[in-house]
């Protein structure tokens, strides 16, 4: 399995950079018309495998006993936070998907009627 190269930046260094990342995905699927959503998945997905990678070096490489759990307490806050946002950004794309879903179906439906007006008039 192919284990990505971690640099030496601090853990909270990859929680703002996924969590920076997921607002500006919202921000985008709100204000822009057709945001590029293979690019955003792109872009999360590496995020997220960088956080992942980090937060198990940082379990595997420190303390973890009772001195240890203020930290570990904190990170589980905010991998919650970054839970709800994300579901916040799944809802958003969902509905995104749906209303072009709508869109491609009314397009489909004017087509067939401009087909059928246009072998009727043929017809004619």
């Amino acid at each position: 399995m192919y284990k990505m190269k971690t640099h030496k930046k601090p853990l909270n260094f990859y929680f703002s950079e996924y969590e920076t990342l997921i607002a500006q995905h919202i921000h985008m699927m709100k204000n822009e018309s057709m945001p590029d959503l293979a690019a955003m998945t792109r872009e999360s997905d590496l995020a997220f495998i960088q956080l992942k990678q980090n937060l198990n070096n940082f379990v595997e490489n420190n303390d973890t006993s009772d001195d240890g759990l203020p930290i570990l307490a904190e990170y589980k806050t905010r991998l919650t936070s970054i839970i709800a946002v994300s579901e916040e950004l799944s809802g958003i794309i969902e509905n995104y998907r749906n209303h072009i879903k709508t869109s491609l179906k009314k397009m489909q439906q004017g087509k067939t009627a401009l087909h059928g007006y246009k072998t009727a008039i043929m017809n004619y």
